[in-house]
This record gives C-alpha cells, sequence and structure tokens, in this order.
C-alpha cells in the first residue's frame, strides 16, 4: 500500500477551502468549474486527500476573492478582498492626522451599525 504524500498542511488547506466554498454557498461542482478541476479532485482537496497546485490555489483565491494565504487558514488580519487590498494601499498614503480622522469616522460607522433600529 502506498504511503500518503499529503500532511497536516493539506488538511488545513482543504477544510479552509471548504469553509469558503460553503460560505459563498458554493456546490462543488460550481467551484470545480471556477478552478478548472473535476468536483471529485475539490472533493479530495477539502477532504486533505491531493495536494493543490499553486496555479490552482491561485484560482481558488481569485474565485473567493481572497489572499492565498488565507486559503492556508491564516489568522493574522490581513487584506483578503479587493476593497481591503485597495484600502491598505490608500492607508499607507495618508499621514498620522489624516488616519486619525479615517479611524474616528470607521468608528462612528460601526457605532452606527451596532445600534438597533
Amino acid at each position: 500500500m502506498a504511503r500518503s504524500t499529503t500532511t497536516e498542511v493539506d488538511v488545513r488547506i482543504g477544510a479552509t477551502i471548504k469553509a469558503f466554498r460553503v460560505a459563498a454557498r458554493m456546490t462543488q461542482v460550481e467551484l470545480a468549474t471556477a478552478v478548472g478541476v473535476t468536483f471529485q479532485q475539490i472533493q479530495k482537496y477539502e477532504r486533505g486527500l491531493n495536494r493543490v497546485s499553486a496555479a490552482a490555489m491561485l484560482k481558488l483565491a481569485q474565485t473567493f476573492d481572497c489572499s492565498v494565504l488565507s486559503l492556508y487558514g491564516e489568522t493574522e488580519l490581513a487584506a483578503n478582498t479587493h476593497s481591503e487590498r485597495v484600502m491598505l494601499k490608500l492607508w499607507s498614503q495618508l499621514r498620522g492626522p489624516e488616519r486619525d480622522a479615517v479611524v474616528a469616522m470607521i468608528r462612528e460607522f460601526a457605532k452606527r451599525e451596532a445600534r438597533p433600529e
């Protein structure tokens, strides 16, 4: 019997892919079509039975509009969506007082969202 070449990392990536797919309300067939693989391959990725190629990782990240790093289950705050990446790029162009003003504005928006109507 052949020894498996997959690792705990492959299992973690598979679980993350499944979580992203379920959150996106996609079927395995829909995800497979978007990535360009068979639904059986998606099943194997999700169970950690097959390693995900670099090309497939890029397609998955594009499909889910996230970073490749987030498919590794990275929990650090990172810019996963296009909007977040744009915000971080713009943020780097601001100076101290401008940053303080943006933070204050976001806090106000967050307070409004938290209030019951």
